[in-house]
């Protein structure tokens, strides 16, 4: 993974800290080795990221930011590296207004252009407190203090709460802020879909829906065999939440699962479906692509396939092809490639 320095800024603060302190370890702390510090708790919506600082020992607790354990007013610091889902920023800075101490700090870190200085004044606003800015090169880390006066809570769309906030051929879907492409239907998968309904495979008696954000190919493939059963998987807390809801609203035999694309999942299947992702955090991550073909291989039957949509840039043919040893392309729209990968 990429060297993130905005983080290390962050991570260079939290390892001084000696009074009790809370941590927001997201996607970018995936692969970091830190060692631990006893002050701080670790808040992650990560699966992976909760499960490995655990392993080293951190007090680290995997839910979608859930603060409610934390009593008001009993923090000295919260440590957060800005993340890209603007409500679940606001969620946090709201949430640290909370449980800070008057006289307690926010530490934000981030770069120029994804709007730390923005973010920092909306804290201090929330915080009423005061803020400073230190520059690092083409990286920033924001203190905002919490002062004695009432919080100004920041608009975060209502954060915690499942919601129908998308709709396909009379189907209402749930979802939520705090995972990727919440408020819209991915095109890539709808690219899939398409390509299905005009040309159908035999139908699957179990499928795999690896990385399924809020479950869409779950519930495609639900709608083509209803009688599949569906095994669905992710890493992000909102996802899996999102994900287990739409289960539940619209009948689906299966499972929604929390791991780190599939490393615990063992049963084969017949059918795998995959929209990957390419971002960690703010940068791009060839890498990814290959982790999830590689899962896909191994939990793909003999006689099974796997269906990938990916960004028309992603080489993912050249990746394949060292997994599976047919790589057959069904659509490529300028924007997304689809593949069906077997054998």
């Amino acid at each position: 993974m990429s060297r993130d320095n905005a983080l290390t800024l962050l991570l260079d603060m939290l390892r001084s800290e000696y009074e009790p302190s809370l941590w927001i370890a997201d996607e970018h702390v995936a692969g970091i080795q830190i060692a631990v510090n006893p002050a701080l708790e670790v808040l992650s919506n990560r699966f992976d990221v909760a499960e490995a600082l655990s392993k080293q020992g951190w007090r680290s607790g995997f839910s979608d930011l859930d603060f409610s354990h934390i009593t008001d007013g009993t923090l000295t610091s919260v440590y957060f590296r800005l993340a890209k889902e603007k409500p679940m920023v606001n969620h946090v800075i709201n949430q640290a207004a909370r449980v800070l101490k008057t006289g307690g700090r926010l530490m934000i870190s981030g770069d120029k252009q994804q709007g730390i200085k923005t973010y920092a004044k909306k804290a201090g606003q929330c915080l009423v407190g005061q803020v400073e800015i230190k520059k690092h090169g083409n990286h920033y880390l924001a203190s905002i203090t919490r002062s004695q006066q009432p919080a100004v809570l920041l608009d975060e769309q209502n954060y915690p709460v499942l919601r129908t906030a998308l709709g396909y051929k009379g189907m209402g879907i749930s979802s939520k802020p705090g995972q990727f492409g919440w408020n819209k239907l991915d095109k890539g998968s709808l690219l899939l879909a398409q390509q299905l309904n005009e040309n159908p495979i035999n139908r699957p008696g179990t499928i795999l829906d690896l990385g399924c954000g809020y479950g869409l190919l779950s519930l495609l493939a639900h709608g083509w065999w209803p009688d599949a059963e569906i095994t669905a998987t992710d890493n992000n807390a909102a996802a899996l939440s999102s994900c287990q809801q739409n289960f539940t609203q619209h009948g689906i035999t299966g499972s929604v699962i929390a791991d780190n694309c599939a490393s615990s999942i063992t049963k084969r299947h017949d059918l795998v479906l995959c929209n990957p992702p390419f971002h960690q955090g703010f940068v791009v991550e060839h890498d990814l692509t290959e982790q999830f073909i590689a899962t896909a291989f191994r939990l793909c039957k003999p006689t099974g396939c796997a269906l990938f949509v990916v960004n028309a840039f992603i080489p993912l043919e050249r990746i394949a092809k060292q997994y599976f040893k047919q790589q057959q392309l069904l659509d490529n729209d300028g924007q997304f490639k689809l593949f069906k990968l077997h054998g």
